[in-house]
Order: C-alpha cells, then sequence, then structure tokens
C-alpha cells in the first residue's frame, strides 16, 4: 500500500530528481506479515506502540518532509485517500486510528543530503476487542523543486502512504453498504447524478467493479467502473454522467461487486425538475465560460509577447544599423 502522487499546479509533471525521498515502514514484532511493506498488526487491548518510518533523503539537495497519521476514507471518485486530516467516519463502532494516536499526529524532519531519520507515533490500541479492522496511513508529503515547461514554473508535491491496518479479533466481517440519497449534478462539465453510497462495516471493500443502468423514458444510459476501492464506515457521493439531462423520472439500477465475492444490487428513482435542469445548464455555461475566458488571456499573453519581441527586434535592428553608419570611417579627398 505504497503511493506514490505527483500533484503540479497548473499542469502535472514529474518531480525533479534534486529533491526526492522515500519511505520505509519499520515493522514491529506484532505485524502479520513481513513481506507486506505496510503496517498489518495484530494488537492487544489497551497496548501501546509505535508507528515508525524512516525517511531517507534520496535526492542531491536538502529536504523538508512533513509526516501526519491520518485515517482511510472513500473519495468521491471511488478509491480509498489518506490525505485528509479531518476525516469524519461514517456510523462506526471501532475507534479511528487519529483517535488512537497518544501525543502529536504531525510532525516535519529536515533531511540533509543522504540523511536518514526515523519518525515514530504513538498508538494504543482499544480498551476492548473489536471486530473487523481500524483503517488509516502514515502519510509523508514534500516540496521538491519547481520543474520549468515553456516559462511556467510548476510546483511538484510528492506524497507516499504508508497503510496502517489494526486488527484484533480474527472473526470475519461482511462489508454493509447501502444507496442512501441521489440527486442531479454537474461535475467537470458533464451532467449527471450523483449517488450517496456507504459502507457501514469496518471493514474495506477492495478491487470493486460497478455496473449500472439508468432509465429515462425509453433511453437508457449503461455505466460500468472496474477496480474501485471502498474504505470502512465511509459515505461517498458516486457520480454517473448522464447525456442530454432532461426534467423527469430517471431509475438507476447499480451493482456492486468485489473480487473476494461481496456484491450487491440497488434500485433509486429520483425526479429531475426543470429548475435542476436549469442550474445544472448554468454552472456547465460558467465553467465553460471560464475557460474560455482562460484561452482568451493565454491567448492575449501570447500575442503580447510576440509584439514585444518584435519590437524589441526592430528597435535593436535599427539602433544597429545607426550604429553601423556612425562608426563608418570616410577617406578625404586631397
Amino acid at each position: 500500500m505504497l503511493f506514490f502522487v505527483s500533484l503540479a499546479y497548473p499542469i502535472k509533471a514529474n518531480a525533479a530528481a534534486d529533491k526526492s525521498y522515500s519511505v520505509q515502514a519499520v515493522l514491529p514484532d506484532n505485524q502479520i506479515d513481513h513481506n507486506e511493506s505496510y503496517f498489518d498488526l495484530k494488537v492487544e487491548p489497551n497496548k501501546e506502540q509505535d508507528l515508525k518510518v524512516m525517511i531517507i533523503n534520496t535526492g542531491s539537495k536538502p529536504i523538508k518532509v512533513k509526516a501526519e497519521v491520518n485515517d482511510a476514507y472513500t473519495a468521491d471518485s471511488g478509491v480509498i485517500g489518506y490525505d485528509k486530516y479531518n476525516v469524519q467516519l461514517y456510523k462506526n463502532q471501532n475507534p479511528s486510528l487519529s483517535s488512537l494516536v497518544d501525543g502529536k499526529r504531525k510532525t516535519t524532519v529536515n533531511l540533509k543530503v543522504g540523511q536518514a531519520k526515523t519518525v515514530g507515533f504513538k498508538v494504543k490500541s482499544p480498551a476492548n476487542e473489536y471486530t473487523g479492522i481500524i483503517l488509516g496511513g502514515v502519510t509523508t508529503t514534500a516540496n521538491v523543486s519547481p520543474t520549468k515547461s515553456k516559462n511556467i514554473n510548476i510546483k511538484n508535491q510528492v506524497r507516499y502512504v504508508k497503510g496502517v491496518v489494526l486488527r484484533s479479533k480474527d472473526d470475519g466481517v461482511v462489508p454493509d453498504m447501502h444507496l442512501t440519497n441521489a440527486k442531479p449534478k454537474s461535475v467537470a462539465g458533464n451532467s449527471g447524478i450523483a449517488y450517496t453510497l456507504d459502507n457501514t462495516a469496518p471493514i474495506n471493500i477492495n478491487e470493486v467493479t460497478l455496473k449500472a443502468k439508468i432509465s429515462h423514458n425509453s433511453d437508457n444510459t449503461n455505466y460500468s467502473a472496474k477496480n474501485l476501492q471502498i474504505a470502512p464506515n465511509s459515505q461517498f457521493s458516486y457520480f454517473i454522467p448522464v447525456k442530454n439531462l432532461s426534467a423527469g423520472k430517471y431509475k438507476a439500477t447499480i451493482t456492486v461487486k468485489s473480487k473476494a465475492g461481496y456484491e450487491k444490487t440497488f434500485t433509486r428513482t429520483i425526479s429531475v425538475s426543470k429548475s435542476d435542469v436549469d442550474y445544472i445548464a448554468e454552472q456547465e455555461e460558467q465553467k465553460s465560460g471560464r475557460k474560455s475566458n482562460q484561452w482568451i488571456i493565454i491567448i492575449i499573453g501570447i500575442v503580447a509577447l510576440i509584439l514585444v519581441a518584435l519590437w524589441m527586434f526592430l528597435y535593436y535592428s535599427q539602433r544597429n544599423k545607426k550604429t553601423g553608419s556612425h562608426g563608418k570611417k570616410t577617406r578625404s579627398r586631397r
């Protein structure tokens, strides 16, 4: 469960090599499988232990790395995330990983070239045994050297996550998913319907396939997605695009199925009003307008640069001609 994320603004770019780092989990004795690179721990009630990670500067310049313990959540895109500092678990009976941390959840280390430091967080297991898992991660983040692309400075950020799984009882837990709400929505300029899904069981669901059929009058929208991940005790809003969304009733049949064998089918019918359609169309127009304005600004900037370059070329060309004519020597006739 090691993830690498490169965040670049305004566009994505690879991290520069002069500033880079790596992370290794220091696995304790109660690690269930020492062949794994993340924490998968069998814990006993009311016991303290350290979650330690070794951070190594693998670049050619000093680097500052932030490390923090975060809870797992399900992003609206259908993947498990560990990057949010404040996560509210959904209908949880087990405590969150962050609530078990004794002391600071966040720290910063400065590393010289080639230096390695171990960062530790004290965690105290729950007072009583529990079913399922407690899921979170030790997330490390560092800003690395900007990348220049066509005269634009691009900020690079590297993030690694070492997953943390705390187990108590060995009894199996079955996922428990529900569809609780649905509403029309616009995402990235696309109209569609967002379905509120949840998993109220203290167990994650991996390698999930989602298939959906949305019917509106005689029109059908078929949708499918693979490799989704759903965190324990989490709720998320999953968006399914629907072309030419218009007023009327929309009936959805959604089936989720995991590789481990969990499967559930939901049905949901919602009414989309004309005001909903108008609001979504207005949002799409605003987003389209912002994109158009951005392109206009970019084009104006390019034209301005061309004009400045042309003016400088003409100015210095004319200046060189004048300098050349004044610098010529003339012979006098006798």
